[in-house]
């Protein structure tokens, strides 16, 4: 899954946070400050949703729930890495929690479910 999520960041995600993450239009995705949430559900859902007033896409309806999840657990792994020429920080300081242990029927599993019952090809 990191190797596609490392894809999808690298064709669509770049041009704004950097090949590495480490800004441009967009902020820093290496350091612990966060504008939309650090916790690894909040990256998900500004994926998914995007931040209409800063610009981001939504990419909900361009990338199938797996390809989301996938995405958003990249950009997970890159808290802590030292990429060249970081953005300044920007947002709040966030101490990211340990993922929970996947729980059937969990508030992310509902969302994927419930994208591929409403007609959304089932995740791969």
């Amino acid at each position: 899954m990191m190797n596609s999520g490392k894809r999808i960041f690298q064709s669509k995600c770049a041009t704004c946070h950097g090949m590495f993450g480490e800004g441009g239009i967009g902020p820093n995705l290496t350091d612990p400050y966060w504008l939309h949430g650090g916790q690894l559900l909040d990256i998900y859902h500004t994926v998914r949703d995007g931040v209409p007033t800063k610009g981001m896409l939504a990419w909900e309806r361009q990338l199938r729930p797996a390809e989301l999840l996938a995405v958003a657990s990249y950009v997970g792994t890159l808290l802590g890495t030292d990429p060249p020429n970081p953005k300044d920080p920007q947002g709040e300081l966030v101490e990211r929690l340990p993922p929970p242990d996947p729980v059937p029927g969990g508030e992310m599993n509902a969302e994927i479910e419930g994208a591929t019952e409403a007609g959304e090809p089932a995740a791969s």
